[in-house]
């Protein structure tokens, strides 16, 4: 029997393709200020572990002191672009709801601002498909901090021994390692699995799909 029984995903670049949505609200308010923007690509290298730290280190030099207010501005921008152009990726809701009908309970677990998954999550998967959603919210310490992934499994019932973590970033390697947690990458998100491997990732998945045929292996 697959012990496996809890499998919580990271959002961005897990779940959903969501940089280019997260870059347009970034250079939104960076450019409300004056400042300059970024590409797409150099967006992707700030992302992962919290709105604050993407803002304060897009900061120029000489206003890095500036930071909260282009923290303020990317909430009220992103949440005017939250799905522009975002959306799972490819085989992502059908692997998904193949889990779920070999009995398995999902959950997501996410360093994005929890106004802003809940959001995005109630528009772009249908209801009910994840038991639980948990965002950063101010009292609660972010990734690769265990709190969030030992409250949700907590409150959901399951062990350590019987969960899950995926995500695409070495902070989602770290958060797995520090909550005890079997972990795979996300090879398809924003870091590729070189990078992946490199943090310290043992599995590297190349499409959503394969995240069943791993979980079928899972001590069999």
């Amino acid at each position: 029997m697959n012990r496996i029984r809890l499998i919580a995903f990271d959002l961005d670049g897990t779940l959903c393709s969501t940089l280019k949505d997260i870059a347009t609200a970034l250079n939104l308010a960076l450019a409300h200020y004056g400042y300059p923007t970024y590409s797409d690509d150099a967006v992707s290298a700030l992302v992962g572990k919290s709105v604050v730290y993407m803002c304060r280190h897009a900061m120029p030099q000489g206003h890095e002191d500036e930071w909260q207010k282009v923290v303020d501005r990317f909430f009220v921008e992103y949440a005017e672009h939250l799905c522009d152009t975002t959306l799972p990726y490819a085989g992502m809701p059908e692997t998904l709801h193949a889990l779920k009908a070999q009995g398995c309970t999902l959950a997501v677990v996410t360093n994005k601002p929890d106004v802003n998954a809940r959001a995005m999550l109630k528009t772009l998967f249908p209801p009910g498909l994840f038991s639980r959603i948990q965002g950063q919210t101010p009292e609660y310490p972010t990734k690769p901090d265990p709190f969030m992934m030992d409250l949700v499994r907590e409150e959901l019932g399951f062990t350590r021994e019987q969960t899950l973590y995926v995500g695409d970033m070495d902070v989602d390697v770290q958060f797995a390692k520090n909550s005890g947690l079997r972990f795979a990458g996300c090879g398809w998100g924003f870091r590729g699995e070189a990078f992946l491997r490199e943090s310290g990732a043992e599995t590297v998945l190349q499409k959503p799909q394969a995240l069943l045929e791993y979980w079928k292996t899972i001590d069999q």
